[in-house]
This record gives C-alpha cells, sequence and structure tokens, in this order.
C-alpha cells in the first residue's frame, strides 16, 4: 500500500509558497509504503506540501527503479496465460499504472469488481493504521516543527526507522491509556530537543 502524509512546519525561509499545502499550513510531505504488517518498506520525506501525491510519487526513486522493473518483480501468481506481478494498492490521487492498483469506481456494475472492491479498501487499512501509529507513538509528528527543515525531515525518518524496530520486536504501542495529557506527569520528557544534525 501507499500513501502521504503532511508533516506541518514553520514557514522555511526559502520557497515558503512551495511548502504553502491545501490543509493551509506549511508542511512537507513523507510517502510510504506499508506491508500488511503496518511495517515501511519504502519511507520518502521532505517533498513540498504543495505537491500532488502523483507529482510526489513520480519524483521518488520508489518511482524509478519500479518504472525500471527493478522492484515489485517477485513473487508472481500463474492464472490461466497471465503472470501476475506485484502491485502497490493506492488510493485515486495517484496515478494508475501496471505497478499501481485502485479499488474499482463505487459506480461499478461488473460483478466481480464489485466483489473484488472491499479486498482493495480492505487492505488499504494496513497504510492508514501504520500512519496513525507513527504520528501517535512519536507525536513529535503530529505537531508543527519549529525547527529548520532538514532537522524536521531527519526527525521523521528516525520516527519511521523505530517504529519498524517496534513493530518487529513486538512492542506494540500500549492504547490503554487514550489520555495521558491529563496524567499529572511531566510530558516535555518525552519531547525530542531542537539541535542542529549536520
Amino acid at each position: 500500500m501507499i500513501d502521504g502524509i503532511h508533516i506541518q512546519i514553520k514557514g522555511p525561509d526559502e520557497r515558503a509558497v512551495d511548502y504553502f499545502s491545501r490543509y493551509h499550513q506549511y508542511d512537507f510531505i513523507v510517502q510510504g509504503v506499508v506491508d500488511s504488517h503496518k511495517l515501511f518498506l519504502d519511507f520518502a520525506a521532505g517533498y513540498p506540501g504543495s505537491l500532488h501525491n502523483a507529482r510526489v510519487l513520480r519524483n521518488s526513486t520508489l518511482y524509478r527503479c519500479a518504472e525500471g522493473n527493478k522492484v515489485l518483480k517477485s513473487p508472481t501468481l500463474q492464472i490461466g496465460h497471465h503472470e501476475i506481478r506485484l502491485y502497490l494498492i493506492r488510493d485515486s490521487t495517484y496515478p494508475l499504472g501496471p505497478w499501481l492498483q485502485k479499488p474499482f469506481p463505487k459506480t461499478t456494475r461488473d460483478p466481480d469488481e464489485i466483489s473484488f472492491y472491499p479486498e482493495l479498501t480492505t487492505a488499504r487499512v494496513s497504510i492508514e493504521c501504520a500512519f496513525g501509529i507513527l504520528k501517535s507513538r512519536w507525536r513529535i509528528l503530529a505537531k508543527q516543527f519549529d525547527s529548520n527543515m532538514n532537522f524536521a525531515v531527519k526527525t521523521a525518518i528516525a520516527c519511521t526507522v523505530l517504529h519498524n524496530f517496534c513493530i518487529r520486536n513486538s512492542d506494540h504501542r500500549d492504547d490503554s491509556d487514550k489520555n495521558d495529557d491529563d496524567d499529572g506527569e511531566n510530558d516535555d520528557t518525552n519531547v525530542i530537543c531542537k539541535m542542529e544534525i549536520t
């Protein structure tokens, strides 16, 4: 599954208009590819918030590799005389391609498309959940970055690496404390301090 999210930042000094998104804020885009276990298999961050998802994809290494047949090659499945390769499932904001599949329109009358639609839609839930877990576990991603762009992008990448580490080590986020903002603890200890990354 492939999708993107916006990470809010303060207006950058250069090219600020490029980072002003349809959400009426300054942000950069994070594009991710997630498997059914909510692990990020590919992650690209730092694209200006004003870009469309399709343009972010076309500017990514993932796109160049997929178009060059360097990824998504196996496993394959033989059905009749057709070899079925891997696909990335996407929403309607991404272009259709030989390696990109989207759910069929809800208005379709084709019985096969109607029965396949819930499967594609259900599969897309993994990426929505993965981004939700990422932003809830690493709450710095849900707030506006007041640091420079370089730090913000590197922080988003670091949080994603840590997300995968937690998933792989079965360290699932404890959702039993839904409202820990009012727990009387000093939550500033969990805030990443501003610093320059060289």
